[in-house]
């Protein structure tokens, strides 16, 4: 019986703890390379080739906190970025060289739709 319940209590902290991941961007293939555009302009910056850094970006975004920018009056991003797997577009995502910091507890350089992520890793461009 006391197996029973240890085995029990175990599942049920998995269960919790496999809840509480975030999943944010559902890639289907590692990323290769980040295009690097102007938001405005969509003309081409710069491409992230770094592996090591391109791991950990995904890596951060995958599983940071979000956060509504809905209600929030602000410029828009500085670049668009789109991460891509052998030429192919995996995920696009907005980037701004200034940490944003909204008050309400986002705090962070990386924008979509109507969120934003808590990350400032800063992208190495320019």
């Amino acid at each position: 019986m006391r197996k029973v319940k240890s085995i029990s209590i175990i599942l049920l902290l998995s269960l919790i703890l496999i809840g509480c991941q975030n999943n944010n961007l559902n890639l289907t293939d590692d990323v290769t390379n980040i295009e690097v555009y102007h938001w405005d302009s969509e003309k081409l910056i710069d491409i992230v080739n770094d592996k090591k850094f391109i791991e950990k970006l995904v890596n951060e975004l995958d599983n940071a906190r979000t956060h509504s920018t809905a209600n929030i009056d602000w410029a828009m991003p500085d670049y668009k970025l789109i991460f891509k797997h052998n030429g192919e577009a995996l995920y696009k995502i907005g980037y701004c060289t200034e940490v944003q910091n909204f008050g309400n507890g986002a705090v962070g350089r990386f924008w979509e739709h109507d969120k934003l992520y808590d990350v400032s890793l800063k992208l190495p461009i320019e």
